[in-house]
């Protein structure tokens, strides 16, 4: 006899996604926080230091980079769809055991031989990088030039060039910044103790999956394949290869995946029929991971403002959270007072969030050990 799949809502749905982040209690750590959101999105280093804040008790942008830099616990390489991510350094093998399957754009044409006069070289190339790397600290792009190796000027491209292979081989990671140059490191120079175990490519993308299904579920193929920056042709084997580690629940009447591990937490959550009620205010920053998870931003951000979230050539907004749901977009400047922070409500605020937004303002400037300048709402008509 067949039992009908657990039914959601989205509330409920809400809530397990943002108790699951940290939003709803803090990790103890960043390296914790890092690890149960897998990944970090990094691109611009502050807004992944904001999304570790609202995640994690008492961190500041000097502990946060003390992280990256120093103790080196968090490490940033190029990760899910290709893009810059904090992870716990402990976890590099991890994900270059899952990235082994995903060329970069750059390896691709110098495999295909477009960058000039490499063509079959061309790992052989990145080798001799890696092997300049590991006889330094660090090496930037004006470093690399030094070497003369006869390179195209696309594989110098800030945007990663050959550095994004050397850090997708697990040659590299990134470094603090030199002069105002981004720099890379040797893994063995940067993290000399770290064990290097990573797993095979079936292995280590079979852990993804678990993990955003655990972070991000109840969740669809689609919605996973785009997380991971997966042809969906590459996603289903994977899905598929977890067997009865995967459930079929339904959200709003629609399928959605979870992992089984988790039906005992949905089940207490499909029985609290109010589950967005006490979901706190918070203030999440640009490429939050939360707003980065699924292909549809619908659940978090209603479709009459999507506009104002996902910005054109895919910058992604910060948003004010009300009962898990974006009520505002807000950036910060900084100014000679301090910090300036911006609000900009899609409608008129509940009372219960605009008396929560200057607390978050001064956390906010508190991050960044600068006094709190204003905190400056614009009017839903004209915002």
């Amino acid at each position: 006899m067949s039992t009908a799949p657990l039914s959601l809502t989205l509330d409920q749905v809400r809530r397990f996604r943002m108790e699951r982040s940290g939003l709803v209690t803090p990790y103890a750590t960043p390296e914790e926080a890092a690890s149960a959101n897998v990944g970090i999105q990094a691109q611009i280093l502050p807004a992944a230091g904001l999304a570790l804040w609202n995640r994690t008790r008492a961190l500041d942008n000097a502990r946060f980079e003390e992280a990256i830099f120093a103790r080196r616990t968090l490490v940033k390489l190029w990760g899910q769809r290709g893009t810059l991510h904090l992870y716990p350094s402990t976890e590099w093998p991890l994900l270059h055991g899952a990235r082994a399957v995903n060329q970069t754009w750059w390896e691709r044409r110098g495999a295909q031989g477009i960058h000039g006069p490499l063509g079959e070289d061309y790992r052989h190339k990145v080798e001799q990088i890696a092997e300049a790397l590991r006889n330094r600290t660090s090496m930037g792009r004006t470093g690399l030039r030094a070497l003369d190796l006869d390179l195209h000027e696309d594989l110098y491209s800030g945007w990663g060039g050959i550095f994004a292979d050397l850090v997708r081989l697990g040659y590299a990671c990134h470094a603090q910044r030199v002069g105002g140059e981004g720099h890379f490191a040797h893994r063995e120079v940067w993290l000399p103790n770290l064990e290097w175990n990573p797993p095979d490519p079936e292995t280590a993308n079979l852990e993804m999956v678990r993990r955003y299904l655990r972070a991000y579920g109840p969740t669809t193929a689609t919605d996973f394949a785009y997380w991971r920056g997966a042809y969906p042709s590459e996603a289903r084997p994977w899905l598929a290869a977890l067997g009865n580690e995967i459930v079929t629940v339904q959200v709003d009447g629609k399928d959605a995946l979870a992992h089984a591990d988790d039906l005992p937490v949905l089940e207490a959550l499909a029985a609290v029929p109010k589950a967005a009620d006490g979901l706190p205010v918070r203030m999440l920053y640009r490429f939050d991971p939360l707003l980065l998870a699924h292909r549809s931003r619908s659940w978090v951000v209603d479709a009459a403002y999507h506009k104002r979230v996902a910005r054109p050539a895919g910058h992604i907004e910060g948003v004010v959270l009300h009962r898990g749901q974006a009520a505002a977009t807000w950036r910060y400047d900084r100014v000679p007072a301090g910090l300036l922070i911006t609000v900009s409500p899609f409608k008129r605020l509940p009372k219960a969030v605009s008396d929560r937004i200057p607390r978050h303002a001064e956390g906010v400037a508190r991050f960044f050990a600068l006094p709190l300048a204003e905190v400056r709402t614009e009017d839903p008509v004209t915002a």
